[in-house]
């Protein structure tokens, strides 16, 4: 107990007779209930010990109850050890924080800090800011705490004081002196947070068109003029003092491993978390690349009720990793809403530019800020955390430079160890030979790559064959974005895509999800270049309430008509389009959306909210903005009369949910052993990659299927021909010149 107690001077008490004390301050009350407290509270003034007390009260509160009281107010945090030498105020403020006043003004007095700044940063107001926090000065070699102020997050100066800071493990705060928002962090601490290296990774990813700039301009250092007030920098020096003093003082602080922003006209604030990565090069530990088999788990799909099977809900996903979406620290920089807010049914997110495509010119940086990663779903919820995901999955599918690869040739590799990247691709040889032809129409997917030479030596991945147990190579230009050759240039000789990659909770889960995308776009490919009639989708059927509403939004909201199709191939996992166009207008701007899964009511719902990410397709024709060459023509000449494979067969009877035998287990690793069952029988391998990156942890693979169909246009010998018939929907091969001309846009 304390011998002589105070109560905390940002208190002050207020005894209301015969029943207790309240404690008032800034942040409410604290009530004290029992007649002692009445007797006791009056007298704590910093003077009197507690034996004093009890003495002065004798005759009228037991001395045990003065005690008792006084050791519950000590207990609860409401009394002090009496500070005379600083200012109330003072010591209110640091108590209301939670803090020993008086060790506080110890470490003020025994602790110092360094200073610096970059980039012609003026270090005179900061200097007497950190001189009105009462903060001395050292040099960063005996300081305890550095302070950098910088005009910009990226000048290359900070590398040096973070190389020094981990070298010497010392803590730092980095805070920006002007801009229209206010930057303050993050507050680095060797070992235990994220440093620089980790910051300016994300935050040059997130400055797309400025590093597209400063690579055509030359441009050394920011880009864009500085902007500020007087008032404003010396508010930020006062706050970045303030943390200081927090910091030195041994208190928690916002700034730990995290930036908040605050803009100077809204006051809107903003936390943007920086998540260390494991690999930095400066304060990770790089890991050596090695090739390890896929050993998958058992796992049950406790969601099933919106657009998926998975583990946990997408409330849960998205409170996971939420934290990754951020402009200055994320590793997407956007999450939001793609449709306007009376939209209530379409549920569609953006998040993020799409890193899957390259840029290398104005039109390309202008495709990849609009080409964002989207998410669709029966919910918001599943749509904000569908669009999250694709763009984490994107991310994670990167080039980094840490992945297994081997160089060498085509031709010296032994039989069975690699996988040519046409038996992947499926270009035929007349598109090699039209390449350029076909590149000059400026295409955004439909781009021919050359041949593969069999003498130049690639970088090659290891994937590992889930059906004959063993490690294959593809070229990792195939199997990663970003590999050195882009599309324009002399190496560029595997058109690598997002294809049969997916993230999920776990990584069987994922595995499934990619697997399931490479069988919906086989399906398509088949029925979309062979014009094949397929038989239509008796909706009703599937008792899933979300069919009806949705037909019925589309009806009355955007005038248009809907209806699906089974594109079901011979692999027998459902597979659905869901169409529609508009009834009452020049033109039909036709959208359609696909699904697939072993569930065939959410493979339906599926390829439904899928269309909902074309909805922004017809508003953006009317509007002028598509200028992809492909969606603009589909949008303004397709029709059903003139696209007669987009309606359902009449000759056949609609399908029907019984038609569709239950292949779902409930288990994700039986559900994977049922897929490679289907593959086998069909004489089809598995092959995955697993990308998940350690600084993300969300689970990320790209599964491979040799043979099975990209819906692009792709037209060598193999599937796309032989299906068609062995199912007896054509009487014969089409030749390639009699495939559908027009190739699919998304």
């Amino acid at each position: 107990m304390l011998k002589i107690p105070a109560l905390k001077a940002h208190l002050r008490a207020a005894v209301i007779p015969g029943e207790g004390v309240l404690l008032l301050s800034e942040d409410g009350a604290k009530v004290l209930h029992g007649a002692a407290y009445e007797k006791v509270v009056p007298m704590i003034d910093g003077r009197r010990s507690a034996d004093d007390i009890a003495d002065a009260l004798a005759g009228q509160v037991d001395a045990a109850r003065v005690y008792f009281a006084l050791a519950r107010m000590e207990e609860q945090g409401h009394l002090a050890a009496p500070v005379p030498d600083l200012a109330p105020s003072v010591a209110g403020f640091w108590q209301a924080a939670g803090a020993d006043a008086r060790a506080v003004q110890d470490a003020h007095a025994t602790r110092r800090v360094a200073l610096m700044t970059v980039g012609g940063v003026d270090a005179a107001p900061l200097r007497a800011a950190l001189a009105t926090a009462g903060l001395a000065e050292e040099t960063p070699e005996g300081a305890d705490l550095w302070i950098v102020l910088a005009d910009d997050y990226l000048r290359p100066e900070l590398r040096d004081i973070n190389d020094r800071a981990l070298a010497a493990e010392r803590p730092w705060v980095l805070a920006r002196a002007g801009g229209r928002e206010q930057w303050l962090g993050p507050y680095f601490e060797p070992g235990a947070t994220a440093c620089w290296e980790c910051l300016q990774r994300r935050l040059t990813r997130n400055r797309a068109t400025h590093r597209f700039a400063a690579a055509k301009m030359e441009a050394q250092g920011p880009l864009v003029p500085p902007v500020g007030l007087a008032v404003t920098q010396a508010a930020t020096c006062h706050a970045v003092a303030l943390e200081a003093a927090l910091i030195l003082a041994g208190l928690p602080t916002a700034l730990k491993g995290q930036v908040v922003s605050r803009d100077w006209v809204t006051h809107s604030q903003q936390t943007h978390v920086l998540t260390p990565n494991p690999l930095c090069p400066a304060c990770g530990t790089p890991a050596e690349p090695a090739a390890r088999a896929m050993e998958l788990g058992a796992g049950r799909a406790a969601f099933q009720s919106d657009g998926g099977h998975r583990s946990v809900s997408p409330e849960a996903t998205l409170a996971a990793y939420r934290h990754l979406v951020s402009p200055i620290t994320g590793v997407v920089n956007l999450l939001q809403p793609a449709t306007p807010p009376d939209e209530t049914l379409a549920h569609v997110y953006v998040a993020g530019s799409n890193a899957a495509r390259p840029i290398g010119s104005l039109r390309d940086l202008k495709r990849s800020l609009r080409s964002s990663s989207a998410g669709k779903g029966v919910s918001e919820a599943q749509a904000k955390v569908s669009a999250l995901c694709e763009a984490l999955e994107r991310s994670s599918g990167e080039i980094a430079g840490d992945e297994v690869r081997v160089r060498r040739a085509w031709r010296d590799w032994p039989a069975g160890e690699a996988i040519h990247p046409n038996a992947i691709m499926g270009y035929s040889e007349a598109q090699f030979a039209d390449r350029e032809a076909q590149n000059a129409k400026q295409s955004v997917f439909n781009i021919t790559p050359r041949p593969l030479p069999d003498d130049l030596a690639v970088d090659w991945t290891p994937l590992w064959s889930l059906t004959e147990k063993r490690f294959k190579h593809l070229p990792t230009q195939l199997v990663y974005y970003g590999v050195d050759g882009g599309r324009s240039g002399p190496d560029f000789y595997a058109m690598g895509c997002s294809n049969g990659n997916a993230a999920g909770n776990t990584r069987e889960e994922a595995l499934l999800q990619g697997f399931f995308e490479l069988v919906e776009r086989d399906a398509t490919a088949l029925w979309w270049y062979n014009r094949l009639r397929r038989r239509g989708v008796a909706t009703d059927t599937f008792n899933d309430p979300y069919l009806p509403r949705i037909a019925r939004h589309y009806r009355e909201k955007h005038g248009r008509e809907t209806w699906a199709l089974d594109l079901t191939s011979d692999l027998g996992i459902p597979v659905f389009v869901a169409l529609s166009r508009e009834v009452d207008a020049p033109q039909e701007r036709i959208l359609f959306g696909l699904g697939c899964h072993l569930d065939a009511r959410i493979a339906l719902q599926r390829a439904y909210a899928e269309m909902n990410q074309m909805l922004g397709l017809a508003t953006a024709e009317v509007e002028g903005k598509i200028e992809d060459p492909e969606t603009l023509h589909w949008l303004q000449t397709a029709t059903v009369e003139n696209q007669p494979y987009l309606a359902p067969d009449p000759a056949q009877a609609p399908a029907r949910h019984e038609d569709f035998p239950v292949q779902h287990s409930g288990d994700f690793l039986a559900d994977i052993n049922h897929c490679l069952s289907i593959l086998d029988r069909a004489g089809l391998e598995m092959l995955v990659l697993d990308q998940t990156r350690a600084e993300l942890g969300l689970p990320v693979v790209k599964v491979v299927v040799p043979g099975l169909r990209h819906f692009w246009a792709r037209y060598a010998p193999g599937r796309l021909y032989d299906v068609p018939v062995r199912m007896g929907w054509l009487d014969r091969p089409l030749a390639e010149a009699e495939l559908n001309p027009i190739p699919i846009f998304v």
